[in-house]
C-alpha cells in the first residue's frame, strides 16, 4: 500500500478502516453485526476475462482506467519483496511457451522490488465469471484461517458482496478467508504464501499436536471433511439419485454440513449441503425432512450470498415443490 495514502471506506453503517501497528490497515465493526448482514457491494475496479491472466491482459484493463483510478490501484497492497530463494528456482522444460512467459511474469512481480501492475493484481484480485477483478472496497479486507465473513461475485448485480457468516462485535476486525476453508495448514500456508505473508491466526500458530488447542480441533474438522468431500463429491450434482441410492450417502452430507458448521465456514458449501439433503430426501420421499433441509437451504444461501444471487430462485423453487408435495401427502392423510 502506498505509504501516503491511508484508505477509507465507503461511506457505510457497518464498518471502518482503522491502522493495525505492524500489519498495515484493518476493517472493523461500527456496531455489532449478526450472520447475514450484507456490508459491502462493491464494483470492480479493473478485471481481466480469463483466469491465467498475462500482463498484456492486466496492461490493456489498466490503460482503460482513469487517472484517478489508476491512482487508487497502486493504493492496493502488493505483494512484492519476496526472497527469490524460496520460490522455485526453475521452470521445467516440458512447460508451454505461454504458460512459462505466465509463471515467469508472475515470480518476477512477487519477487521484485517494487509494486507492479501484476504484483498488486495478484495481491488483490477476486475470482469473477470466467476471470478475476480487483476490487478497491473488498481488497481492505485482511485474511484469517476461521473468518467471520465470506465474498462472492454476485454477477446479478455486477457486484463482489461481502457478507457477515459469523456474528461480529462492535469493534472487532471483519477478516476473510483468502484460502478455502477445507484446505489442511501445509496447503494454507502454500496459497498464503504467494500473498507475502504467514498467517498469524489460531488454526496456523497454535499446535496442531495439542488436543486442548483449538488449532487442534480445527485440523480434525478439516481433515475429516476433505475425507467425506472426497467420498461424495463425484455422487453429487448430476449423479445425485445414484448417490441417494447408498445407504449412509446422506449420513455423509449431514456430517459434512454439522462440521461445516463447527468450523464456523457458513460460505456457499454449506447452502450446497443443505440443499444435496432435500433432494436426496425428496427422491426417497422423507418430504417432512425434505422441507427442513431445503429451509435450512434457502436461509444459509441468503445469509453468505443474498437473496439476488444468480442461482438464488433454484433453492427458493426446490422448497416451494417440496412444500407442495408435503402439503398433498399430509392432506392425504387427512
Amino acid at each position: 500500500m502506498a505509504m501516503n495514502t491511508i484508505p477509507m471506506a465507503p461511506a457505510n453503517e457497518f464498518y471502518e478502516i482503522r491502522a493495525i501497528p505492524s500489519k498495515g490497515y484493518g476493517c472493523f465493526a461500527l456496531k455489532q453485526l449478526l450472520r447475514g448482514t450484507r456490508i459491502l457491494a462493491d464494483s470492480p475496479l479493473l478485471s481481466v476475462s480469463v483466469g491465467d491472466y498475462m500482463l498484456s491482459d492486466i496492461e490493456a484493463a489498466f490503460a482503460a482506467l482513469t487517472t484517478d483510478e489508476q491512482s487508487l490501484y497502486f493504493t492496493l497492497h502488493s505483494g512484492h519483496g519476496q526472497d527469490a530463494k524460496l520460490w522455485p528456482s526453475r521452470i521445467h522444460e516440458t512447460v508451454e511457451p505461454q504458460e512459462r512467459r505466465r509463471i515467469q511474469e508472475q515470480h518476477d512481480a512477487r519477487t521484485g522490488d517494487t509494486a507492479t501492475l501484476i504484483s498488486i493484481f495478484q495481491t488483490n484480485c477476486m475470482e469473477k465469471d470466467r476471470g478475476a477483478g480487483v476490487f478497491p472496497h473488498a481488497a481492505r479486507f485482511n485474511h484469517c484461517c476461521n473468518p467471520n465473513a465470506c465474498f462472492s461475485w454476485n454477477a446479478k448485480i455486477e457486484k463482489e458482496t461481502i457478507h457477515v457468516m459469523n456474528d461480529v462485535a462492535a469493534g472487532e476486525e471483519i477478516v476473510l478467508s483468502y484460502c478455502d476453508m477445507i484446505h489442511d495448514k501445509p496447503l494454507r500456508t502454500w496459497e498464503l504464501k504467494h500473498y507475502g505473508f504467514v498467517c498469524d491466526c489460531r488454526a496456523c500458530v497454535e499446535d496442531e499436536d495439542d488436543e486442548t488447542t483449538y488449532a487442534h480441533l480445527s485440523a480434525v474438522r478439516r481433515f475429516r471433511l476433505n475425507e467425506l468431500e472426497r467420498e461424495t463429491r463425484l455422487l453429487r450434482g448430476a449423479r445425485l439419485e445414484e448417490g441417494a441410492s447408498q445407504e449412509d450417502f446422506v449420513t455423509k452430507l449431514v456430517q459434512m454440513a454439522a462440521l461445516h458448521q463447527m468450523e464456523g465456514d457458513f460460505t456457499a458449501r454449506l447452502p450446497a449441503l443443505f440443499l444435496d439433503i432435500a433432494l436426496v430426501c425428496e427422491f426417497k420421499g422423507d418430504f417432512k425432512m425434505a422441507e427442513v433441509a431445503a429451509a435450512r437451504a434457502v436461509h444459509a444461501k441468503k445469509d453468505c450470498q443474498g437473496a439476488d444471487f444468480p442461482d438464488y430462485d433454484k433453492y427458493a423453487n426446490v422448497l416451494h415443490r417440496i412444500k407442495d408435495k408435503l402439503h398433498v401427502v399430509q392432506k392425504n392423510k387427512a
